[in-house]
């Protein structure tokens, strides 16, 4: 098991990063938290990995702190999350906001992250959230019928248009707060007051 690398960072891409050891240059897969604190090409960089190795590949993923790695592991240990899909889940958001999604159990937040549904949403919920805080019945992921398909789509919407998850959920909560009859529509129109 590779656990750490540390050599010359060569080159970086959002999503990679080749670190040259001694001659060898190993590319390693990234989420853009790590990205963010990468130092500037050419000079030395530790990162903990993760080695992951199938019948068909073998992929070295990097991360700048082992809470990422943590979180990044918990992930692959749930069905149908590989670890394209759990790189892609950690540079959605931090790994602080990852972990307080979980405990509240928020399903449509999960299911705007990219390659999850709603199915895979309550599956990670189910199954990692207990590692965080101690689950109750009242606690568990709320089913689709409990979700406002209005809020959901006017979520979608506002991300499309490039805000940032946090702010949308929070002036859409703050809307359905004051009045739950609204459509998606005018749920979108009194959020973006919120948002300007």
């Amino acid at each position: 098991m590779i656990v750490t690398i540390n050599g010359i960072l060569k080159q970086k891409r959002l999503d990679e990063i080749i670190i040259d050891v001694h001659g060898l240059g190993y590319v390693c897969y990234i989420s853009t938290n790590t990205y963010d604190n990468l130092p500037a090409l050419g000079t030395d960089v530790f990162l903990l990995t993760y080695f992951h190795v199938t019948e068909n590949s073998q992929q070295l993923f990097a991360f700048s702190d082992g809470i990422e790695r943590e979180l990044f592991m918990m992930l692959i240990g749930v069905s149908g999350i590989g670890p394209k899909t759990a790189i892609l889940l950690l540079s959605a958001v931090s790994p602080d906001e990852f972990k307080r999604r979980l405990i509240a159990g928020e399903v449509v937040m999960l299911t705007a992250l990219p390659g999850i549904g709603p199915k895979t949403a309550r599956r990670i919920i189910v199954e990692l959230k207990d590692k965080f805080v101690k689950l109750s019945d009242d606690d568990l992921p709320k089913e689709d019928s409990d979700i406002l398909p209005e809020m959901s789509d006017a979520y979608d919407a506002l991300l499309a248009l490039g805000f940032q998850m946090k702010d949308i959920r929070n002036a859409i909560t703050a809307v359905q707060n004051k009045d739950k009859a609204m459509n998606t529509e005018e749920i979108i129109i009194q959020a973006l007051t919120k948002l300007r």
